[in-house]
């Protein structure tokens, strides 16, 4: 198959992304008829427009949901095709070439990107062209919908980054044909280059048409297409569409190093570690007493101020709230049903109160938004020959019995008409409750319930970034400083476990005193920032699984070097984040990550890089197919492949 040219994607995208039917009702707004786009010359119009032109951009973010799924976690250690599967989805999943495969063709986030530049572009034409002649509402709406297109077009490319090690940044709209060899309009980025760009897009912003645009506001949707309903809207969740600065600009900081030094990259883990334990903390500590934290510099969705709206819907305070309770999940003393949250995720496509979603692509059925997971996931689906992919021998026994992601608990994967599946998507397990209540499992969602005949509706949301990537990131992060023991703890069994008494070694350097609020049970001495009487009695990633402890050395317990510890720690936190990650479209990529790592920046080499993959992948393989596996890594790398030239 030829592989697709990019100039030719390009040339062939010149249009807007908007949407152009009058419309009626809200249910317009997703609409995905493409014969509902319009062309550049008469975009946008009016007012209208550049609501319909940003849900245009989502509804690029919608066709690209999935893509990463597919693409990566066939390749990761769990998931194997079945015998249903497309030849195209076997190829990738056999590490064959993937250069021209349709299922590799990175196209859909370049669409994201071109319907972004297209938005700033023509958002910056409006408001020139009727300054002052813009109403009041409209005008208010127009800086935080650039916020999030700006923030949009990050995770495109943070998706790119990890699938492709690589990306084309352009900032021009591309409203006439482009040379892709234009290097006054495009830049092809390694992952290095891509991470700078990103982080600098996403700490200063943008300035259009004399406005400047800062990364981290959020559009309220509610208050325009529900302000008689404000506190029961059901468009509160449509802000979860756009990720959040914060996270985002992290993640890239992790990438970054990668690159760097040790020492050069110490500031960069220091700037993670800090940014994230302050937030946390700010969330934790407001609702119990604490400082008023309303920070605008940890703009994730729909913080506002305990006991009071703000202006806003109650909901943006208590789903920022609810992320205490998402990292912080108490299982030794039993499941607390209000705020089981980590289960919920995989139960539900909600995104809210009851999941763990930080950001996530939601979809709706009724409105023709549709994703493939249900299709390929499950066994059970109304066409016969739907079930592509399954959790192989090899993957179901990385996980024990008592883990709740394992196949005997029945959260994660299900066994559905005498077949193993990944069921965390769209099987329901109602747990038991405080009353005794019968513990069931049932198709459905958050809030809706389907059946066998009704499977196919279930659309559920696809996670961008949860809870645990605030985790993963502090392991990381106090791993490169040296903090053998935070980090091990975050790992395994949490902060709780290892300090029952609930108070932190005197010691700001190694146990930042923030950790406070990890470890106890209900709030602070604000006395004493070392100490918490309540709090949150965090179990760790792998203890809030119940999942199997990591044997990791601390310094004074091995002759390892600490470079030899820090490779160690880092690929088990990446096995770790396999397991956790199952079909989000993330695993695989952290792999990529790891390995980067640790062929860069002074640390190891390429080969030994390219074993560590091999010797957590090919173990899914027959006997047989393992030496092709080797030798496409060894070959031609862990990214994947696609030529974006003739």
């Amino acid at each position: 198959m030829k592989t697709k040219s990019i100039k030719t994607f390009l040339a062939a995208s010149l249009v807007s992304c908007g949407l152009t039917a009058a419309f009626t009702s809200c249910s317009d707004f997703f609409e995905t008829d493409p014969n509902n786009i319009i062309n550049e010359k008469d975009y946008i119009d009016k007012e209208d427009e550049i609501y319909k032109g940003m849900l245009g951009i989502l509804n690029k973010v919608q066709e690209a949901g999935d893509h990463a799924i597919w693409l990566t976690d066939t390749r990761a250690n769990i998931l194997e095709t079945t015998e249903n599967a497309p030849d195209d989805l076997k190829r990738i999943y056999n590490y064959e070439s993937t250069d021209g495969n349709p299922y590799a063709d990175p196209t859909c986030y370049y669409a994201i990107i071109i319907a972004c530049n297209d938005y700033i572009n023509k958002m910056g034409q409006f408001h020139h062209e009727r300054k002052g002649a813009i109403s009041e509402e409209a005008e208010s709406h127009i800086i935080p919908m650039l916020s999030c297109t700006l923030r949009i077009k990050a995770w495109a490319y943070l998706m790119l980054g990890r699938i492709y090690g690589q990306a084309y940044w352009f900032d021009d709209p591309l409203i006439e044909k482009k040379e892709l060899d234009d290097t006054s309009v495009f830049t092809k980025c390694d992952m290095k280059t891509l991470a700078e760009k990103a982080i600098q897009l996403l700490t200063t912003g943008i300035d259009v048409d004399g406005m400047h645009i800062a990364p981290d506001l959020d559009m309220y949707w509610y208050e325009w297409l529900d302000p008689e309903n404000k506190e029961m809207s059901p468009y509160i969740t449509w802000q979860y569409m756009t990720p959040p600065a914060m996270i985002m600009k992290m993640e890239f900081m992790s990438w970054l190093c990668n690159y760097l030094s040790e020492d050069a990259a110490r500031p960069y883990w220091t700037e993670i570690r800090n940014t994230i334990l302050d937030y946390i903390y700010s969330i934790h500590s407001y609702p119990f007493g604490g400082e008023e934290t309303n920070y605008p510099s940890f703009p994730l969705p729909g913080f506002v101020l305990y006991g009071s709206d703000n202006g806003r819907n109650i909901d943006d305070w208590r789903y920022a709230a609810s992320q205490v309770y998402q990292l912080n999940v108490e299982l030794s003393a039993g499941i607390r049903q209000q705020w089981y949250s980590y289960v919920d995720l995989f139960a539900t496509e909600g995104v809210g109160l009851k999941t763990q979603a930080i950001s996530g692509i939601m979809y709706n059925y009724e409105q023709h938004q549709r994703n493939r997971i249900v299709q390929y996931l499950c066994p059970e689906y109304p066409s016969d020959d739907a079930f592509y992919l399954r959790p192989s021998t090899y993957g179901k026994e990385l996980y024990n019995d008592y883990d709740i992601r394992s196949i005997e608990q029945q959260i994660v994967m299900s066994n559905l008409g005498g077949q193993d599946c990944v069921s965390k998507y769209y099987y329901k397990r109602y747990h038991t409750n405080v009353q005794g209540a019968v513990t069931g499992y049932q198709y459905g969602t958050w809030g809706y319930i389907g059946d066998g005949s009704t499977l196919f509706k279930i659309e559920p949301t696809i996670p961008t970034f949860r809870g645990h990537d605030f985790h993963f990131l502090l392991a990381e992060a106090e791993t490169h400083l040296g903090h053998f023991e935070v980090a091990r703890c975050i790992l395994n069994n949490g902060l709780g476990n290892r300090f029952p008494d609930h108070v932190l070694p005197d010691d700001t350097e190694y146990w930042y005193p923030k950790y406070a609020s990890w470890i106890g049970g209900g709030g602070f001495d604000l006395s004493n920032p070392n100490y918490a009487a309540r709090g949150s009695a965090n179990t760790g990633i792998a203890g809030a699984a119940r999942g199997t402890m990591h044997d990791l050395p601390l310094p004074e317990e091995t002759n390892l070097t600490e470079e030899q510890l820090k490779e160690m720690y880092d690929w088990a936190i990446a096995d770790e984040y396999l397991k956790e990650y199952l079909a989000e479209g993330k695993a695989y990529s952290y792999l990529c990550k790891m390995a980067d790592r640790w062929s860069n920046g002074g640390r190891g080499n390429r080969a030994a890089a390219c074993d560590s993959v091999i010797a957590r992948i090919a173990p899914k393989y027959p006997a047989g197919t393992q030496s092709k596996v080797s030798r496409s890594i060894n070959t031609d790398g862990y990214f994947i492949k696609w030529d974006l030239k003739d």
